[in-house]
């Protein structure tokens, strides 16, 4: 597609969350919502803080908000139609004085001023629909007061097996598709990736549908169709929005990795006025990672064979990448894991501490494990910057 395509097309976010509040809205969904974003922050309840949620969608987590008792919501959307559905939320709460609805973007810099300083900045898969997620990024964080806290959770494309582009082209083709064949893009996108093709997982599809509210209070088939069309979109890594946020002043408290997205708490400082439980990582405030991703058998010939290979994971991951290094004759010196020892395929596991005093030169670390945003932390509190992530492989 030509640039310009894909500057034009934008996926009707504001449908499909008004879909959902036709079809799926439960006050046990809202109960999960204001559940998740509690616990996420780590607090009891929003009693006495004003709140920002920038781009609301459906507006279930400024209702969870309230419900959680905040002194005052403020809420925006870009969509017209995400504004509607945040607005009939707020009807449902009897339209409350305290909690504004407003229609805005997120890179108007002048609109973003207007709104002042925020106890909590929440922008939960939002950022990277803008069109430039670091100018989304930064405007957003020019909203939290000091000691403040923000919220913020971006696709990260080190937690897909497929790369980038293939996702930006599927994304482009779903929402420039009519009616019927975005239906045969779901079907595909399930059954490629949830079934596998094996009708023998169906039982596990049906299960994993009927939990999926779980997931902040959100809907299964709307959550498909907002993944296969949610453009514009851009991809972030954990070891470009760390740096990047610490450069602006922020300090880092706690991320969570899954489902394509990673999930981060800042403090505007060190001491966020025991705003949550969380304290500020253990990690240096300017981190240059230098962090390559293996999403494919080929990526691991960028490895040097006459340096030592670690790898940090003695699990089912661990052991698919050396059978992978074993097939490019890249010998895996031995698997390394946060705290336990022993041994794994033959070869000893180290405990990350015995492995760090060994003091081995040159060593070439592959991470392979869905853990893999805190052992990266791990690793670099422990001055180790230079390391390969291969989740996106395994």
């Amino acid at each position: 597609m030509s640039n310009n395509v894909k500057k034009e097309l934008r996926f009707e976010f504001g449908a499909n969350w008004q879909s959902y509040l036709d079809h799926n809205l439960s006050p046990e969904r809202i109960d999960q919502a204001r559940q998740h974003l509690l616990s996420f922050i780590g607090r009891e309840d929003l009693r006495g803080l004003r709140i920002l949620d920038i781009g609301s969608g459906s507006g279930i987590h400024s209702m969870a908000a309230f419900q959680a008792g905040a002194a005052e919501i403020v809420s925006f959307d870009y969509d017209a139609e995400s504004v509607m559905a945040t607005e009939r939320m707020h009807a449902m709460c009897q339209s409350p004085e305290n909690w504004l609805v407003m229609q805005g973007s997120v890179l108007d810099p002048e609109f973003m001023k207007s709104l002042g300083q925020f106890d909590l900045v929440y922008a939960w898969g939002v950022l990277h629909h803008t069109g430039a997620v670091w100018s989304a990024i930064d405007l957003a964080s020019t909203c939290v007061k000091t000691g403040g806290l923000m919220y913020i959770a971006l696709y990260d494309s080190d937690w897909s097996a497929e790369s980038p582009e293939f996702w930006y082209d599927i994304k482009q083709r779903y929402t420039a598709s009519s009616a019927i064949v975005r239906r045969m893009y779901e079907a595909w996108y399930v059954a490629r990736f949830f079934l596998q093709y094996n009708p023998f997982r169906l039982a596990y599809l049906l299960k994993y549908v009927r939990e999926y509210k779980k997931k902040r209070g959100m809907d299964f088939y709307h959550d498909v169709k907002d993944w296969l069309g949610g453009w514009p979109m851009e991809y972030t890594r954990i070891y470009e929005v760390v740096p990047f946020l610490q450069g602006k002043g922020m300090r880092l408290l706690h991320t969570k990795t899954g489902d394509l997205i990673t999930e981060y708490l800042f403090s505007s400082r060190q001491k966020c006025d025991g705003l949550s439980i969380f304290l500020e990582m253990d990690i240096p405030m300017k981190i240059n990672w230098e962090v390559i991703s293996i999403r494919e058998h080929n990526d691991f010939s960028i490895l040097d064979s006459t340096k030592p290979v670690f790898i940090y994971g003695a699990g089912k991951g661990g052991s698919l990448v050396k059978y992978a290094l074993d097939k490019m004759h890249i010998k895996t010196d031995a698997f390394i894991t946060t705290s336990q020892s022993g041994m794994h395929d033959g070869l000893t596991v180290l405990s990350l501490d015995q492995f760090m005093v060994k003091n081995i030169v040159n060593a070439q670390i592959i991470i392979a494990s869905t853990s893999f945003d805190s052992i990266s932390f791990g690793l670099v509190s422990r001055g180790i910057i230079k390391f390969f992530n291969a989740y996106p492989y395994v």
